[in-house]
């Protein structure tokens, strides 16, 4: 598909998208029977839904709009040393093949770091076994601190300007420094590109829901926040810092359990731009059971809620500005507030859909928002030249996948404000195919 073509189905999708919205928008009648109980909620309910379709256009023009800007793009006219830091703890079953595949990287001035945190397997001895062979990886090994402290270490010895932090269990696309870099070309106030996280190593109906989730909620909606410069969270698996914006903001801290929500936080209260690429690409498995899953996005959860926290309790007099302001305003309700309200409303359907057996109040809510998952799940399954079979997950997803996390993310606010202790939480490392 050459430029052009692909620049024209990007805005026929969009054209579609936008049509099919407003058609719903202008269709649904709030007005049908329901008890009088039920009508302040029902009225709620699609006023809400109105303003999430309306947000749907909003972000399908914003991805188009960065999509522009990625064609004007121009590279480097020199090769700066760029540092891969991998942190890993315990990752003996995938440390090797991670190391593997940041060497097949095809960039002259390239430095591998990895950092074991105090593994108690064989990590280390791995990790050594493959910097034996390969002159440009070096392997660290310090005490246990935390991921967080790990990646502060590898950031003060690396050697490069640029630093491109990973998880252990990622593989990375060979092109991922030469699609980051142009990025910072020209653009002094570029501190990161956050990257484009792809699910590998699928073995259920579990793990296909988790790629559809990807597409669309971590990397779609990253597209729209690039066009603003202010892409709200560069992800574990993948993401291209400038050293020194990482250095001037005091690195990562270890106070919560989403260090790189934090990170990218601080960077942009403190007026660092950051961008999003699709091109720099990372490929990272996922849990393969609920119980892994729960761990996982609880602890996304509750560690991006204590970022904003604890980013508002610590703003001084000169971060008080408008991006700062904004920032934190959109995280908290990307975060905290949505998925409450999805939750409280979800709630309330099914109690009056049993307390006065009134099945309607399902249907047109759900159908609209159902719609919108569709739409948005067609637009990046395509842009992002995914399996289009997904869409159909899309379809189902809002009453099964997506409720099930809308609940967890509820309980972890709950949690958070109760201030009940948790623990990070280990996967079991299975290996991508």
């Amino acid at each position: 598909m050459d430029e052009s073509t692909d620049t024209f189905t990007k805005a026929w999708i969009i054209f579609i998208a936008v049509v099919f919205l407003a058609v719903y928008y202008f269709s649904v009648d709030v007005n049908w029977e329901t008890p009088a109980i039920a009508k302040p909620v029902v009225l709620a309910m699609f006023y809400y839904l109105y303003l999430i379709c309306m947000r749907s256009v909003i972000i399908l023009g914003l991805s188009f709009w960065d999509y522009l800007f990625r064609q004007t793009l121009t590279e480097m006219d020199y090769d700066p040393i760029v540092t891969i830091i991998i942190p890993c703890f315990n990752e003996e079953a995938v440390i090797q093949e991670s190391i593997r595949s940041v060497s097949l990287i095809e960039y002259p001035n390239l430095e591998i770091l990895v950092v074991d945190d105090g593994s108690t397997d064989d990590t280390f001895i791995k990790a050594h076994e493959m910097a034996k062979n390969m002159p440009n990886v070096r392997v660290i090994l310090k005490e246990n601190g935390g991921k967080a402290d790990a990646l502060n270490r590898g950031i003060m010895e690396a050697l490069g300007d640029f630093v491109i932090c990973m998880d252990a269990d990622s593989k990375l696309h060979p092109e991922v420094v030469a699609n980051a870099l142009p990025f910072f070309n020209n653009n002094e106030n570029l501190a990161a590109v956050a990257g484009n996280v792809r699910v590998r190593g699928v073995k259920n109906m579990l793990g296909l829901f988790q790629k559809l989730e990807y597409i669309i909620g971590l990397n779609f909606h990253k597209t729209a926040q690039s066009s603003l410069n202010a892409v709200t969270i560069v992800p574990g698996p993948i993401g291209v810092f400038r050293k020194e914006a990482v250095l001037s903001v005091g690195g990562y801290e270890t106070k919560t359990f989403a260090e790189d929500a934090d990170l990218t936080i601080k960077l942009l209260t403190d007026g660092w731009h950051i961008k999003y690429s699709p091109d720099v690409i990372a490929y990272t498995e996922v849990p393969d059971n609920l119980y892994e899953l729960f761990v996982q996005r609880y602890r996304w959860s509750r560690g991006t809620i204590q970022a904003i926290t604890k980013n508002i309790l610590k703003f001084r007099r000169h971060n008080l500005n408008w991006r700062s302001i904004a920032t934190l305003l959109y995280v908290g309700v990307e975060t905290m507030l949505i998925p409450t309200i999805n939750f409280v409303f979800a709630m309330l359907t099914i109690f009056f859909a049993l307390q006065f057996d009134i099945g309607n109040l399902y249907g047109p809510f759900f159908a609209g928002l159902t719609i919108m998952d569709a739409t948005l799940a067609l637009y990046s399954i395509i842009t992002e030249r995914e399996v289009k079979s997904l869409i159909f997950l899309a379809i189902i997803g809002r009453l099964t996948y997506g409720f099930m996390l809308e609940i967890i993310r509820f309980y972890s606010m709950v949690d958070e404000l109760l201030n009940i202790p948790m623990k990070w939480g280990q996967l079991t490392r299975k290996g991508m195919n």
